[in-house]
């Protein structure tokens, strides 16, 4: 399973999952793919042509080339107004390649071909800090998961539902 989405041009994009790498290996895989329907071309644009990659943090909120999160599976994702890409969370491998749920943040632009790490930890299996129901913080995060459902409403909000997580881990 992997995530995937439209932007505002009709270019489909795809993030990691889990599948076969170059050499036919199998598991979790963290290269960024654009599918465009009207020319019917596949362009690779980031990420590792092998499977099991650990995740490229940089410094939160900074954006760079040499940042990328790690191979993963069951994430969701979403682009927002302006064209980027959001991924969040999914069972991959962190900053130091250990396995886990992740609760990590991220946002890729397509003009300047850059992830910024935006948010939750570079490490797996992190707890959620919940603060008051109905309350944005700073501080809240959901906890490391994957198999969660999400979709965009109407004003551009993303919704995210359930999973497998840490919480029950």
């Amino acid at each position: 399973m992997c995530s995937s989405d439209l932007d505002a041009s009709g270019n489909s994009w795809v993030f990691g999952g889990g599948g076969k790498d170059k050499n036919g290996s199998s598991g979790s895989l963290n290269g960024l793919w654009r599918y465009n329907p009207a020319t019917r071309e596949w362009t690779w644009m980031a990420g590792s042509d092998v499977i099991n990659q650990a995740g490229s943090y940089g410094t939160l909120g900074t954006g760079s080339t040499a940042n990328i999160p790690g191979g993963r599976e069951n994430s969701i994702s979403w682009t927002d107004t302006l064209g980027d890409l959001w991924l969040f969370g999914g069972n991959g491998y962190d900053k130091s390649g250990s396995q886990g749920y992740l609760n990590d943040l991220w946002r890729y632009d397509p003009a300047t071909g850059e992830w910024t790490w935006m948010a939750g930890s570079d490490v797996r299996y992190q707890t959620g800090t919940y603060g008051t129901k109905g309350t944005g913080s700073t501080v809240n995060i959901p906890g490391g998961r994957g198999n969660s459902i999400s979709w965009t409403d109407a004003s551009g909000k993303l919704w995210r539902s359930g999973g497998d997580g840490t919480e029950i881990h």
